[in-house]
């Protein structure tokens, strides 16, 4: 299925249509969606398409020529022997032509890296005196995030200063779901971003024809599901120190918000934590937050680290820690657990993510001016979900997930919170609420509501 990728379909279309030669990265996560956008890219279009396996680096050279022959339309060269990949890739070279455009997609770039380190500088090489004067457009994609960065995009990396344009592929957006999972309710909605997340491979797994706690069941916690595993491929993918990251995303998925904690928490000293939380943050599992008003976020001394991907939040909290109860198929225990603290816990979160994403798509709609910036706020008295700040204008935003309507009382905490950001122009208040607002909020000049259902 191909959604909401048309920005990065746009950008290909563009570097197919220069008259010189193209080089393009594509990187990001597992399961982003990244072959079906190559896929959509090259149809109808003369294209050399590689999947790299896991196989050995003469393997890759006897694979490559097979694709290239065929491509080339020279079956019976199939047997051709290449000494490297550099004689080899001088070969195609030489075979393009210059009157239509040639795409050439390697996918899964880190499989050959793995096996032939030197590939990266065999490469430059041959997009230098080769390529570069062809009319080609070469695509390199990688979900090796760490490998992708080091051969390719890093100020060190072989190829670096190459690349005509570079795609990193993150999750959907909430507004994607429905495209995924068409009939449910805006309630499962909600639901499915704070656990499924927004991952085009985990949305097509979740069934409508079952309800949400089912599918919780047999898509996560059963030990046989694709997803029970996930997590760990991912972060095997990355290699490192496996356990390492998994205590650091564990002890924050239990509440250790600042680095201090974290580190005591798991016995190591501060300094040391860093380069993990960095490859975290690299990854797209984890960001580091200070207060929006902040003027020297570096600085800060008020920063936190959150789990920004809604799935791998869910695993660790429900799933990982659980691991000898699933193991043994003993899901009641985990599932009255999430049937207490889901919402709390998650859903009120995933909330705030999904209004945070609302008011950016159309910002006069929801604040009437357009933010500079846009974040949580918090202080040593008081938090709020959402600050937004424009030139000349503040908006403080809570979200409400709760059954009840919101009341006078919700406004009035807004106002005492209020008190503790400094600002020099009038404040709009703004309510998103689950279920509505009670008529006391009626009339009130500053105040803007919201209702979800």
């Amino acid at each position: 299925m191909f959604v909401n990728r048309e920005k990065e379909l746009d950008t290909l279309k563009r570097e197919y249509s220069k008259d010189a030669a193209a080089f393009s990265v594509i990187f990001g996560r597992r399961r982003m969606g990244k072959t079906t956008l190559i896929s959509r890219y090259i149809q109808n279009k003369r294209a050399l398409y590689y999947y790299a396996t896991e196989v050995r680096g003469r393997q890759h050279i006897e694979q490559l020529t097979l694709q290239i022959m065929r491509f080339l339309n020279k079956p019976h060269l199939h047997d051709l022997q290449f000494s490297d990949m550099e004689q080899l890739l001088i070969f195609f070279s030489e075979q393009l032509p210059q009157e239509q455009k040639i795409i050439f997609a390697i996918d899964e770039y880190q499989e050959i890296v793995k096996v032939i380190p030197e590939f990266s500088s065999i490469l430059q090489k041959v997009w230098d005196l080769h390529f570069k004067s062809k009319n080609i457009h070469l695509i390199l994609c990688g979900s090796v995030i760490s490998m992708m960065h080091s051969e390719t995009l890093a100020y060190d990396a072989p190829l670096y200063g190459r690349r005509t344009s570079n795609i990193h592929l993150k999750p959907m957006k909430f507004i994607n779901i429905k495209d995924f999972i068409p009939s449910i309710s805006l309630e499962d909605a909600i639901r499915i971003y704070a656990s499924f997340g927004t991952v085009p491979k985990y949305l097509e797994l979740y069934d409508e024809h079952l309800d949400f706690m089912e599918n919780i069941q047999q898509s996560i916690l059963n030990k046989d599901a694709y997803l029970y595993q996930e997590v760990k491929y991912l972060l095997k993918e990355e290699k490192g120190d496996g356990p390492t990251y998994f205590s650091i995303i564990q002890t924050i998925a239990m509440g250790e918000k600042k680095i201090g904690n974290i580190a005591k928490r798991l016995q190591m000293p501060s300094n040391h934590l860093t380069r993990y939380l960095m490859k975290l943050i690299d990854l797209d599992i984890i960001e580091k937050e200070v207060p929006i008003t902040e003027k020297n976020p570096l600085k800060s001394k008020l920063g936190r680290y959150r789990i920004i991907d809604r799935f791998i939040d869910f695993w660790f909290f429900y799933v990982y820690k659980n691991t000898s109860l699933l193991e043994i198929g003993q899901y009641r225990y985990v599932l009255d657990e999430i049937e207490k603290t889901f919402n709390q816990r998650f859903v009120s979160f995933a909330f705030e993510d999904y209004v945070k994403e609302l008011i950016m798509e159309n910002p006069m709609q929801y604040l009437g001016f357009v933010p500079l910036k846009m974040g949580r706020w918090w202080s040593k008295n008081a938090e709020i979900d959402l600050v937004a700040i424009g030139e000349d204008s503040i908006a403080l935003i809570e979200c409400k997930w709760q059954n009840q309507p919101v009341d006078i009382h919700t406004y009035q905490e807004m106002i005492q919170k209020s008190q503790y950001i400094e600002h020099s122009t009038p404040l709009t208040f703004i309510l998103f609420s689950k279920n509505g607002f009670h008529s006391s909020l009626k009339d009130i000049p500053n105040l803007r509501t919201y209702s979800y259902l």
